[in-house]
């Protein structure tokens, strides 16, 4: 079992052996299981507001008291503590196999780092994961199982029908293996901060916003100190470290705020041609489908958007 599915696992298991929802034990077991995660963290912790966050993040740079980093508000650094908290913990359930957990030691996640080779290192990471579910299909067939998506479509009477298992396969064979290039946008807003874990749904800016301090001066290692990564398409950490380093090295990309599955990442130097900037928005997708398939939709207007933003924005499911 990969690390990945070990940990989506663990939180699983964790839920299972919470009290049910909405009951007076869930309200005290959520609140005991915050304090504990919150305590564990173990990183100095600044309060701002998110007009103020930006700034505020600008002068704890300068102070050289380690690196800080935008969390966002008290659910996002609950999210950060939680999976800060989880990344090492064996789930406790009696008959459930469980791997040993990864050296998630801020030394070890930049020592698997060092040896990898971005963005090959992460093709190589997403071909591994496709046979991996290839196989837990085939075995699930092979026991009478059914591991696909469940599929609808409008039949000739207008209704809605449920398509088969064998019409679902066909779909998803049909289906294109990566997103269009698309037509390249003729006008692309730039945005303004691009610090949007500083601000609520609505785009306003948060009453309270959580600044972490991290025991390093190198941006690229805050997934390491903060064992982020590792669940559903969220590459593991030290994925995160290679990706972050080669963009640092490459456009002067800085991680300037996560969240709970959000990053933002500020850069110096944008892509400077089209062709330039269409291979970083396949990159990026290979790191990141989530913003090309649920988000710009096409590889031309990613481009776009890279050649006129200094801000980039990732977030998994």
């Amino acid at each position: 079992m990969g690390a990945a599915l070990w940990r989506g696992r663990a939180m699983a298991q964790t839920a299972a052996l919470m009290p049910p929802p909405g009951t007076e034990g869930w309200a005290r077991r959520a609140a005991e299981t915050r304090a504990q995660s919150l305590a564990a963290l173990p990183f100095e912790r600044v309060e701002t507001t998110g007009r103020e966050a930006l700034a505020t993040w600008k002068r704890l740079r300068a102070a050289g008291r380690g690196w800080p980093v935008v969390i966002g508000g008290d659910e996002e650094l609950d999210r950060v503590a939680e999976q800060y908290s989880i990344a090492v913990e064996r789930p406790k359930v009696r008959g459930v196999e469980t791997p040993p957990v990864p050296d998630m030691t801020p030394a070890a996640i930049l020592a698997r780092a060092a040896k990898l080779a971005h963005p090959a290192g992460l093709k190589a990471l997403r071909v591994q994961e496709e046979r991996q579910a290839e196989q837990i299909e085939r075995e699930q067939r092979a026991k009478g199982g059914n591991t696909l998506p469940l599929m609808a479509d409008l039949g000739a009477d207008g209704k809605l029908r449920q398509l088969s298992q064998a019409e679902v396969r066909e779909r998803m064979a049909q289906a294109p293996t990566e997103p269009a290039v698309g037509d390249w946008p003729s006008n692309v807003a730039a945005g303004d901060t691009g610090l949007t874990l500083a601000k609520d749904v609505h785009g306003q800016p948060l009453d309270k916003v959580h600044i972490l301090l991290i025991p390093t001066t190198e941006s690229a290692a805050v997934p390491a100190y903060l064992r982020w990564g590792g669940w559903n398409a969220c590459p593991a950490p030290e994925y995160h470290v290679a990706a972050l380093r080669s963009w640092h090295e490459r456009y002067g990309a800085e991680l300037v705020a996560i969240g709970g599955d959000v990053l933002n990442l500020r850069v110096t130097r944008r892509p400077q041609s089209r062709d330039e900037a269409l291979a970083l928005a396949r990159e990026m997708y290979v790191y990141d489908e989530d913003i090309v398939s649920q988000g710009t939709e096409t590889f031309a207007v990613l481009g776009a958007t890279l050649m006129a933003s200094d801000w980039w924005f990732f977030w998994w499911d």
